[in-house]
């Protein structure tokens, strides 16, 4: 890298880095904007599931519930029959 001589050069150097930067995010949060802007004109692609991969999840959020509270009343009762007899 070329290092500066003078504190002038040093300034004037540290400002083109900053003044890059800025360029780089106003570049970036325009072309956010304008990806912001295409994804609203199309809201079908914003919903995750259809109605049938919908169910499916639902059962299965169901039946691991239903696990994980027979698996807690086991291990209770596991637990009360080594320390209580």
């Amino acid at each position: 890298m070329n290092e500066p001589k003078t504190r002038r050069e040093a300034r004037e150097q540290r400002a083109a880095q900053e003044e890059a930067a800025r360029n780089r995010d106003k570049k970036r949060v325009d072309v956010e904007r304008e990806y912001a802007r295409s994804e609203a004109k199309h809201p079908e692609k914003l919903q995750r599931f259809d109605e049938q991969t919908y169910r499916k999840v639902n059962g299965l959020k169901q039946k691991l519930n239903w696990a994980i509270g027979i698996t807690i009343v086991l291990i209770i009762l596991v637990a009360v029959v080594l320390f209580v007899f």
